[in-house]
């Protein structure tokens, strides 16, 4: 006789999206209280997912639900897309059911709202405060080598965290970004030595969408993320820092995903020193999943 199997309730959600295959795509696993962290590894790398998020109760006053968030290789304190689409898992089971509810997760306790309803609905979370951790001038060629391109050199790349740390790195245009083919070996390495999640490369575009992003992530054993809630999360305070928010304007709106067909649109405003990102998402998988 074979050991018998846990069934949790499971929907695999499109995010920054209403369209089905477009967007990042998070795996819910709901009931994960009894799970070790063992098994939520092993979940998440089995899934092959840029993340996969578990369900359970929360632990402190004022939270509605507990999120833990995965990536194949380990836990993530916060990340944008997961909490987004989770978010969403957890309106559609009816496990929340207000406008405006907490998430608690490694990051602390996260205030979420609501805003509209239908495919056009759209989930805010007013992310951790993201902190400027270190700049990389003396890096310039290491990077430009590591991507494959030139990069813009004034303002420097800088990093940030706010759960992941991302490396920012500004390119002179969009057909910069969407054109890159970076060393993926040669980003993990530069990813490690700098203690970085990966490298965000973004431009600045003049027109609307206001930013478009490719985040590389390859340490982490995701070579590109398709949508990256953190790191537009946290490009603000890369770009406060540097003088670009001006060009920005404090509410606008990202892509990313569409050299990857996934095309995401984020939705950011900010104050310069907390942001909330938003955007849409589309359940696509909904049902059981044995373990």
């Amino acid at each position: 006789m074979g050991a018998t199997m846990a069934t949790h309730p499971f929907k695999q959600v499109d995010v920054f999206t209403s369209i089905p295959q477009l967007g990042n795509p998070v795996a819910v696993v709901f009931g994960a209280d009894g799970m070790s962290d063992a098994e939520m590894v092993r979940l998440a790398a089995w899934t092959n997912l840029s993340e996969t998020t578990f369900l359970c109760k929360p632990t402190q006053p004022g939270a509605d639900y507990l999120l833990r968030i995965f990536h194949p290789a380990g836990e993530l304190p916060f990340a944008g897309h997961p909490t987004v689409g989770s978010a969403h898992a957890a309106l559609e089971a009816g496990i929340v059911a207000k406008h405006e509810f907490v998430q608690e997760c490694g990051a602390g306790l996260l205030r979420l709202h609501v805003e509209g309803d239908g495919p056009e609905r759209l989930i805010f979370v007013e992310s951790p405060e993201a902190k400027l951790m270190h700049e990389f001038g003396t890096s310039v060629e290491a990077l430009s080598a590591a991507l494959g391109a030139p990069i813009v050199t004034s303002p420097p790349p800088a990093s940030v965290h706010n759960g992941p740390t991302w490396l920012f790195v500004q390119m002179p245009d969009s057909e910069t970004v969407t054109k890159l083919k970076p060393d993926m070996s040669a980003v993990a390495r530069l990813s490690n030595d700098f203690g970085v999640t990966g490298l965000a490369c973004f431009a600045l575009t003049g027109t609307q969408p206001e930013v478009h992003i490719r985040c590389f992530c390859p340490a982490i054993n995701v070579p590109e993320d398709p949508v990256t809630g953190s790191a537009n999360a946290s490009l603000p305070t890369y770009l406060a820092h540097t003088g670009l928010l001006e060009r920005t304007g404090r509410a606008y709106t990202s892509n990313q995903g569409r050299e990857l067909g996934r095309d995401g649109s984020v939705h950011v405003r900010t104050d310069g020193v907390r942001t909330e990102i938003g955007g849409q998402a589309v359940t696509v998988i909904d049902g059981e999943i044995r373990l």
